[in-house]
């Protein structure tokens, strides 16, 4: 009998499965752990990619719209994005977990920058690489596994390219340029302004009754920024911008004239800046006048029209083989002449001015371009400056603050001297 029974426990196989789940659970959850975890790290690759391809563009980017910045803020620039980027997802990191973090990932990620000159050309290549562990799950562990490793690769590239150019600027010194725009001035905040109120004193004679008085007296009030500091201010980032564009002034001529209701003395046009930069800084800090452009326009349309030969025979001795014209038209009000009410006949007359410099021709074909600029102009200098425009989209502006004016410039001579970024990855 004892025999019959161990036979039977030997030949019975009901409990196999149970043995055998029992054995392979643990590797089952392990490849189960794998299996997410995998998931989880692709995506976070994924992530981390895309924050090193936008880290490398944004670095590209500045490095052209800057013009000098140095290789090392470049990386703090580049490093400090990813970083932040990276860790800004995780919001279960106490303060002292993610600067630890951030000192992990700086020390795993590296980026560099090499600058490329030819001639007026510049050409700023960017990589970043970065590779850091990310850790697994409890399930994967049962396997052995800790940690994956991530690895990304990012390259992106811009340039800024050199234009040639003659560029003559029309810009407004009236009255009007005297009034305050919306942005406080940061050195002097207030100042100290008469104010009159009125307060009552008992009548002499009868001081039972109530008399009234004015009374004068100084209160602070914000200090301003006139419009003509901020043509002056915006005028000198385009000057800047210019120069970053013609370090070596053999590609851009640039000449002004201002104007009230009379046209006022004009600056020659000139290899590089510094002759237009005295001349604007010189405008009246107190300007007063009406407005008429239409003796300044004409003097930048003859200085630009293709008969007159002077920039052709400037640049060829440059050996510039071509180059483009540019006026920059810029005022805050409406042609009133030396009154105060808008004036159709100068109106139309700076129309006709603008439509002949658009209509005349250089060998290639090619009118002058007019940027215009609406400074926080009436509706009639909007309309005005608008049809004066070579293209409302690309060549018309209606800055409304000091801050936009300066943005304006600035995009104004980086368009003109082709300096914009050139990016790739």
């Amino acid at each position: 009998m004892p025999h019959k029974h161990l036979k039977r426990l030997m030949a019975d196989r009901s409990g196999n499965f149970a043995v055998l789940s029992g054995l392979m659970l643990p590797v089952l959850l392990g490849f189960a752990g794998i299996a997410m975890d995998v998931t989880h790290v692709m995506d976070e690759k994924n992530r981390a990619q895309g924050l090193a391809d936008a880290a490398a563009l944004a670095v590209a980017s500045a490095m052209a719209e800057d013009g000098d910045m140095s290789a090392k803020e470049a990386e703090g620039l580049g490093l400090n994005f990813f970083v932040s980027q990276s860790l800004a997802a995780d919001s279960s990191m106490t303060p002292e977990q993610r600067a630890e973090a951030a000192i992990r990932l700086k020390e795993s990620t590296k980026l560099q920058t090499f600058t490329t000159s030819a001639g007026n050309a510049q050409t700023y290549d960017v990589r970043i690489t970065s590779n850091y562990d990310v850790p697994m799950n409890g399930l994967s562990s049962v396997l052995g596994f800790k940690t994956l490793r991530i690895a990304v690769d990012s390259r992106a590239s811009s340039g800024r390219q050199g234009n040639a150019l003659s560029m003559y600027l029309a810009l407004d010194e009236s009255g009007s340029m005297a009034w305050d725009t919306t942005t406080v001035d940061p050195v002097t905040p207030t100042k100290k302004v008469k104010k009159q109120r009125k307060e009552k004193y008992p009548c002499p004679g009868n001081e039972t009754q109530s008399c009234e008085r004015v009374v004068d007296e100084w209160v602070d009030a914000p200090s301003y920024i006139v419009k003509m500091a901020s043509l002056k201010a915006a005028a000198g980032v385009m000057f800047d911008e210019l120069k970053k564009a013609d370090p070596s002034t053999t590609l851009i001529r640039v000449g002004a004239d201002s104007y009230d209701d009379k046209t006022k003395s004009e600056q020659k046009i000139a290899w590089g800046t510094n002759d237009v930069s005295k001349y604007v800084n010189k405008l009246p800090d107190k300007p007063d006048g009406g407005t008429d452009a239409s003796g300044a326009l004409t003097n930048a349309l003859a200085a630009l029209k293709s008969a007159n030969t002077t920039e052709k025979s400037a640049h060829d001795g440059k050996t510039n083989k071509s180059f483009e014209r540019f006026i920059v038209f810029m005022t805050d009000g409406e042609m009133t002449g030396n009154s105060g009410l808008w004036n159709q006949k100068i109106h139309d007359q700076v129309l006709a001015i603008c439509q002949q410099a658009k209509n005349d021709k250089d060998a290639a074909g090619n009118g002058i371009k007019i940027y215009t600029i609406a400074f926080m102009a009436p509706a009639k200098g909007k309309e005005l400056l608008e049809a004066c425009s070579s293209g409302k989209d690309d060549y018309y502006y209606e800055p409304n603050s000091m801050t936009q004016l300066v943005q304006t410039f600035g995009e104004i001579a980086r368009k003109a001297a082709k300096t914009g970024t050139r990016l790739t990855n």
